[in-house]
């Protein structure tokens, strides 16, 4: 921005401050993220002013052109820390003409006018200003209805997903305690057909009542409608010594 352009802007920007402020609105620099805002109650949207910058094709200078002309006549033009000296592609021009741009999205702005400069057009900056505080106001809210609404649902969700896996780990357990069951009753009747066997053909040893006492507590430990606990089965793994020194 030029000098006459900025005490110019300067100048706007005291008046506009002042008149926003009687529309009871807020002014203020976000240091942080180099931007000044406006307010009102608990909405805010960016303002600025700008100088407007014409640009023009850019027409290679006689400076330019004797500049490549060295450049292509150097035997090391391709060497390290020679750069082929190409001009711009345009030229920019400020033209003391200042714009006023308030918001994001949504957003205004107010130019100087061949006929009405931007001193004559406060009030309409003032006025806008106010609609699109209003716009931002009635945009957040309704975003805020939406993610309401979208976190309710997806709390919903996720509470249907953690009963579902509630519901398929309890499930595992069932049929996991129904293997066990089968197993322990299938060795029972194992167990008590040898007892019979050995019983009818008297061959019931003490060696083999032993084995039967043995397995019937093994039996017992699968069940898990019989809390009954294994010092073997049920205890820690056994753990392999260290490396001797």
């Amino acid at each position: 921005m030029t000098r006459d352009a900025i005490d110019r802007a300067v100048l706007i920007g005291d008046a506009l401050i002042k008149a926003l402020e009687r529309q009871g609105m807020k002014v203020w620099v976000d240091r942080e993220k180099s931007r000044t805002l406006i307010g009102l109650g608990e909405t805010s949207l960016t303002i600025a002013i700008s100088e407007h910058v014409a640009r023009t094709k850019h027409e290679v200078t006689a400076a330019e052109k004797k500049a490549i002309e060295r450049w292509q006549r150097s035997p090391n033009r391709w060497g390290a820390g020679y750069h082929y000296p190409r001009p711009p592609d345009y030229d920019y021009h400020p033209t003391g003409k200042l714009r006023i741009s308030i918001g994001g999205y949504p957003s205004r702005s107010w130019r100087d006018t061949p006929k009405t400069l931007l001193e004559q057009r406060l009030h309409q900056v003032v006025a806008g200003a106010l609609d699109l505080i209003e716009e931002e106001r009635i945009r957040t809210e309704e975003q805020e209805r939406r993610h309401q609404a979208w976190q309710k649902a997806k709390d919903k969700h996720d509470h249907q997903v953690e009963l579902r896996k509630q519901e398929l780990e309890q499930l595992e357990k069932l049929k996991a305690s129904a293997t066990q069951w089968r197993e322990a009753e299938q060795l029972r009747n194992y167990i008590d057909a040898v007892e019979m066997s050995a019983i009818k053909n008297g061959e019931l040893r003490e060696e083999l009542k032993d084995w039967i006492s043995w397995a019937r507590i093994k039996a017992d430990c699968i069940d898990p409608l019989i809390a009954v606990s294994d010092a073997i089965l049920d205890g820690p793994e056994p753990k392999y010594p260290g490396y001797y020194y």
